[in-house]
């Protein structure tokens, strides 16, 4: 029941949406019967206690098997609809620039003047006051100046037709929602080393340069996103994505700041992993700023790859009381299933660095580790400890077993490229004798000719002199 389309409709409302369903089911609009009530009001509180409900149990519970199984799929069929119908009315009653659409075009299209200029009005000054300057600023801008135009031309007044302010618009409009998919595509396959054809995208760059189209919010911060994102080894355009960041954040709803935050963050962690240190504490910030506002928390949750990220930027940048305290406050953040293991991974992490190994490994045992790149991250964890620890035997078989995790696990892109890595450097620090200086110096400048390698530093501080 739970899997089935009525389950988890249900299963995705929230208490508030369930109370005004439940009342509102029997009304002319949603048109329910009594058994749509009697159904939806059992499977609420059903749904809530068991994962495991059947047809059968809600035939013989609700009708004392007095209906077919065919009934009853249809009665369920039918309240999902009506489920549907609702979250629709519940969005369009949230959103007053859809009401504004809708009016404006019945009372156009039942010729009432009257009307329709007055709720033109009342629309053109809730769009003056929209919170925002992006996309979606665009688009509702469009669809009313076209309405106009549109009444406008009906009405023979050809020359008071809005025609170029339209064709801003969409331009607007579209380079917006380019460039911003854009970002998410670099960033895309920056990760998973997935291509793609960006179309008339730099047709656009250059029409924006050439027409100043940066004086415009939502083209402005995208264009520098996309130029920090394209040009990733240049620290000077992640300064400029900031500096809009900061001066534009005003005029972009939280889930989309949330995008843009990340894009921020990914490139701080890109160039502090080839070096540049100083972007450590600036991506910490960027992460408390994000975090206070809850740009980062998806479905009321802080994601588990967020929270371990976090912790080994401070770790990396050696500061392990920061690391620790945001570890510990932010525990209840995560979803409950994952709170345990994503506490004890940050919390090896930790330990490896003070260099308590037995916290490190004892905390690894209480892990769970069912993703791929946190059970890899582990490992390099493990595989640091039996480095220090001397334990070269349990090293080198622990690098086979992160080899065959590596092909067996399909592990792609720039987490694949960077784990080879990891493994071929370390398989060399080995087999170098520290004592011979010409092979210690070849292995330092593999190591630094290496891009994507995010424990470059680690492996350079096992050749320095002792």
């Amino acid at each position: 029941m739970r899997n089935s389309k009525l389950g988890r409709i249900i299963d995705q409302l929230t208490k508030k949406e369930k109370q005004t369903i439940q009342g509102s089911i029997l009304s002319p609009i949603l048109d329910g019967k009594d058994y749509h009530l009697t159904l939806f009001t059992f499977l609420i509180s059903l749904l809530k206690k068991s994962d495991k409900v059947t047809r059968g149990e809600i035939n013989n519970k609700i009708y004392k098997n007095k209906i077919s199984d065919a009934q009853l799929r249809l009665h369920m069929s039918e309240l999902y609809r009506i489920i549907s119908l609702a979250l629709v009315l519940l969005k369009a009653k949230e959103d007053p620039y859809y009401q504004d659409e809708v009016l404006i075009d019945r009372y156009k299209d039942n010729e009432d003047e009257k009307l329709y200029d007055s709720q033109f009005t009342i629309s053109t000054k809730r769009l003056e006051n929209y919170p925002y300057r992006n996309a979606d600023y665009h688009e509702l801008k469009f669809e009313l100046g076209f309405k106009k135009g549109t009444h406008i031309s009906n009405s023979n007044r050809t020359r008071d037709l809005n025609l170029q302010e339209l064709l801003d618009d969409l331009d607007h409009i579209s380079i917006s929602k380019k460039l911003r998919q854009a970002c998410f595509a670099i960033g895309h396959n920056s990760v998973y080393g997935q291509s793609y054809n960006y179309g008339l995208l730099q047709t656009y760059i250059e029409h924006i340069e050439k027409n100043d189209l940066t004086k415009i919010p939502s083209i402005r911060l995208y264009y520098s996103g996309y130029k920090m994102l394209s040009t990733p080894k240049e620290a000077e355009f992640f300064n400029e994505f900031k500096k809009d960041i900061d001066e534009l954040k005003h005029l972009f709803p939280d889930d989309e700041l949330q995008g843009i935050y990340r894009f921020a963050i990914n490139q701080c962690i890109r160039l502090l992993n080839r070096g540049h240190l100083e972007y450590g504490n600036i991506s910490l910030d960027l992460y408390q700023e994000a975090l206070e506002n809850k740009y980062l928390m998806v479905e009321g949750h802080l994601s588990r790859f967020t929270y371990r990220n976090i912790a080994a930027i401070a770790v990396k940048i050696g500061e392990y009381d920061r690391a620790e305290t945001f570890t510990s406050d932010h525990k209840s953040d995560l979803k409950k299933e994952e709170q345990n293991s994503a506490y004890h991974f940050n919390l090896a992490l930790i330990s490896y660095h003070r260099q308590d190994f037995d916290t490190a490994l004892s905390s690894l045992q209480i892990v769970d580790f069912k993703d791929h790149l946190f059970n890899l991250a582990a490992k390099v964890i493990q595989m640091k400890v039996y480095y220090e620890s001397e334990e070269y035997d349990l090293l080198e078989s622990h690098l086979d077993a992160m080899q065959m995790y590596i092909l067996r696990k399909k592990v792609i892109g720039y987490h694949k490229i960077n784990y080879k890595n990891i493994m071929k450097m370390s398989r060399k620090l080995l087999k170098t004798n520290k004592t011979d200086r010409q092979a210690v110096s070849k292995l330092c400048d593999e190591i630094n000719s290496l891009e994507v390698l995010t424990e470059k530093k680690w492996l350079l501080s096992r050749l320095e002199p002792t």
